[in-house]
């Protein structure tokens, strides 16, 4: 008995090393040809192919190129190709099955994401497409990388049942990481889109037909736990967009090329509690850096009448400029209650690495005066007539600490203001409340009148 177990065990083994006795140029060139017209992917083999039997009968090659039109777009470190076991006898009769393609470094202009709009376009077919631990460089004309996206694993395929190419895809951007889901309804000619991340806490959904050159439709965003959805427009150039809610509407344009976006957001009120602690959306986008990108540009305004856990601010007018990297938050402006219009001036937020801040001026003008004195209890002698305040400041959003400089009232230095704010700076209280604020106040105007 012992010895019919041996001999089928030998059998077997040898059954599923037949593979190792084939030509090995013979099966590199078999396996380029059924790639090619299976999957419209051109393989180059750089190195030779060897045979594993574990976890399944597969061949495995290192350093092989990915090709499209003429030109490498891809190198693999790592290609894997899965074999049927039927008609193992015959090289000829091999049949090819999943494709796992390890730490790809994909370089990607715009013209060659042809390639991955071909992968959704394949036959119906029973086996995968995996990309593991890879990489796509965005590449603009100049041989400039735009950006980079870490692809953690991939897996095209096609879904069965509901006659859908399916491409999923657990990303990573700036530190950002994210899932895309690509279907292909080829049937009905309709293409539906999902981006989802956590840690952005955003959803985006969207199904539309690709038989149209222009082609728009209503999108769905989950953004922070709330929901909203917009009409779009998109063609080779540009994609538009406009909000459905008329409350809190927004519109915008994204130029494609090059890319520049240009939005505008309104909204009655919205809190700004916790805008930029530690979990905050905002702290997470700015840390990511993707804002610096050099090849990121945009004009953002951005109306709130009121805001809404803070009861003297009201209508902020935030007017953010993205330049070459640069966040530019000059001549943004708040109203303190009616009396006083609070304008930023040479103002920029930046991530140093450990913490984010803002810089710039502040420029105060008083429409009342007297009712802020009144406000602030500023005693009657110490309330001289000035028109506006000028002064520089560094805000550090980890530290929740100010920090002032240059203090000028109506134009003119004062050097016992001067010397109050220095005293100011130095001082150990390493967070600015309201209490803070408001004897902060009350002495600079003391101080001022004195």
């Amino acid at each position: 008995m012992a010895g019919a177990m041996g001999i089928l065990v030998i059998l077997t083994l040898s059954f599923f090393l037949i593979p190792t006795l084939y030509d090995k140029n013979l099966v590199q060139k078999e396996i380029k040809y059924q790639v090619l017209k299976k999957y419209k992917i051109k393989i180059k083999f750089n190195d030779k192919i060897s045979y594993s039997l574990f976890p399944k009968p597969h061949f495995f090659s290192k350093n092989i190129s990915i090709q499209l039109n003429g030109k490498n777009i891809a190198k693999v470190k790592k290609f894997e190709s899965y074999i049927s076991i039927k008609n193992f006898f015959s090289i000829n009769k091999i049949n090819i099955k999943d494709l796992v393609f390890h730490k790809a470094d994909f370089s990607i202009y715009k013209d060659d994401l042809i390639f991955f709009k071909d992968l959704l376009e394949t036959e119906p077919n029973i086996n995968k497409i995996l990309i593991k631990e890879s990489k796509i460089f965005f590449k603009n004309e100049n041989e400039e990388i735009q950006f980079i996206n870490k692809i953690n694993n991939s897996k095209i395929y096609y879904d069965s049942n509901n006659f859908h190419n399916v491409f999923v895809s657990n990303n990573e951007i700036y530190n950002i990481p994210y899932k895309l889901t690509l279907k292909n309804d080829e049937f009905n000619k309709q293409f539906f889109f999902k981006f989802d991340s956590k840690k952005l806490r955003l959803k985006i959904e969207n199904q539309a037909s690709y038989n149209d050159l222009i082609k728009d439709g209503l999108l769905d965003i989950s953004f922070i736990n709330k929901s909203t959805s917009f009409n779009y427009k998109i063609n080779q150039n540009s994609f538009e967009f406009l909000s459905e809610n008329k409350k809190n509407d927004y519109n915008g344009l994204i130029d494609f090329k090059p890319f520049y976006l240009n939005a505008n957001f309104n909204y009655d009120g919205i809190s700004l509690k916790n805008a930029f602690n530690d979990d905050s959306i905002f702290t997470d986008l700015i840390k990511s850096e993707i804002l610096n990108n050099k090849n990121l540009n945009a004009k953002i305004n951005i109306n709130i009448k009121d805001i809404v856990n803070f009861d003297e601010l009201k209508n902020l007018f935030l007017k953010i400029l993205i330049e070459e990297g640069n966040i530019n938050l000059s001549n943004s402006n708040i109203m303190w209650k009616n009396d006083v219009k609070i304008t930023l001036n040479e103002s920029y937020l930046y991530y140093d690495g450990s913490g984010i801040n803002l810089i710039g001026k502040f420029l105060i003008n008083f429409d009342d005066l007297n009712n802020f004195y009144r406000s602030f209890q500023i005693k009657k002698n110490s309330r001289k007539k000035i028109k506006k305040l000028e002064i520089n400041f560094n805000y550090d959003f980890n530290k929740i600490k100010i920090n002032f400089d240059n203090v000028k009232v109506d134009s003119i230095p004062n050097t016992k203001l001067e010397q109050y704010v220095d005293d100011f700076n130095k001082n150990e209280i390493k967070s600015l409340n309201k209490i803070i604020f408001k004897n902060f106040v009350k002495d600079f105007f003391n101080i001022y009148a004195g």
